[in-house]
């Protein structure tokens, strides 16, 4: 395919995902839309730099240049000139890609780029309902989105009276841990003497495999798993050191849901999204583990009525960068 002009009015841009191992690059169409035919996958191994993946890229697509507009999704903050991606060998340089593309990128994170997937105006996002009133994503309110996989992400999405939609990145995958669990904290206490417990050590596949690990422990068993994959086999065998785990799991989910909706005052939503979520979603629809969403506080009735689900969404990296781009 070769690149139409770049007319002033038209938004053909390059989206990209980066992540620790492997990123991910498409093309948009003339009205900023993510054309999924376009998408390519370059491995850590296949590429030293993005810049490199960029022009592999425009080569592979048999591009005459690529295009000025730019959004990157990356896993990390997006903060600094030199931003280095996480537990991985790429970085990206602001200042060497605006040189490259003549026109300074979009780089935001990629759970933010997430989070402005689900507010597109033609998101075809699956939403299933778990607790609380009905979702409404089209009224104005703060909604809080949690995005539970090899790590754990917290974006808040804000529409305004007028439909304007901000997206609020955080960190909140990295706060400590909060206790107040009363079946988790003695499994937690031994790990806490040894070091910090994020919210993130504890609510990511490591951590399933952490608590799965305690549980065994704890009950003077041996491990059948050593690895997070082995743990879900046994989940799905209704073994039950990795039930209980799970079930923890589920609980602690909730529980640290129900805190990022008060420090957030989420009230119009609480999503639940990624891929650990959707292999537990069993345990995570559990009455019993919801319930621990309702955190002691003086907010319990409100928290009660707080719209609960899970999302999933295809490419929501790349079609958020999209759509972060033409708002931006």
């Amino acid at each position: 395919m070769h690149s139409a002009p770049q007319a002033e009015t038209s938004k053909l841009a390059l989206i990209a995902d980066v992540g620790h191992n492997a990123m991910r690059l498409g093309l948009t169409d003339g009205d900023g839309r993510l054309r999924r035919e376009t998408i390519r996958i370059f491995e850590s191994h296949e590429q030293s730099s993005i810049s490199g993946a960029f022009s592999s890229f425009s080569r592979s697509c048999a591009l005459d240049e690529l295009p000025r507009r730019c959004a990157i999704a990356i896993s990390g903050a997006a903060v600094g000139d030199t931003i280095s991606v996480p537990n991985s060998r790429w970085f990206l340089s602001r200042s060497g890609l605006t040189a490259m593309l003549q026109a300074p990128p979009l780089i935001l994170n990629d759970f933010a780029a997430n989070a402005w997937a689900l507010s597109a105006p033609d998101s075809d996002a699956r939403i299933e309902a778990m607790a609380g009133a009905p979702l409404s994503t089209e009224e104005p309110g703060t909604r809080c989105l949690i995005g539970v996989g090899s790590g754990l992400g917290i974006a808040v999405i804000v529409r305004d009276e007028q439909g304007r939609i901000n997206v609020l990145p955080t960190e909140g995958g990295h706060c400590h841990f909060m206790a107040g669990l009363a079946e988790l904290d003695p499994l937690l206490d031994g790990w806490r003497a040894k070091e910090p417990v994020t919210a993130e050590d504890l609510l990511s596949t490591r951590g399933l495999l952490a608590l799965y690990r305690m549980v065994v422990g704890s009950e003077g068993a041996t491990a059948r798993a050593n690895d997070t994959k082995g743990v879900m086999h046994l989940v799905t065998q209704h073994d039950p050191h990795a039930s209980r785990a799970a079930a923890l799991f589920a609980r602690a989910l909730w529980y640290f849901a129900g805190n990022m909706a008060l420090a957030y005052g989420a009230w119009n939503g609480v999503m639940i999204t990624g891929s650990l979520a959707r292999a537990l979603r069993s345990e995570i629809r559990s009455p019993d583990a919801a319930r621990y969403f309702v955190v002691p506080s003086p907010w319990q009735r409100q928290l009660r009525e707080v719209p609960r689900v899970i999302v999933s969404l295809e490419h929501a990296e790349l079609r958020g960068a999209a759509q972060a781009l033409l708002i931006h």
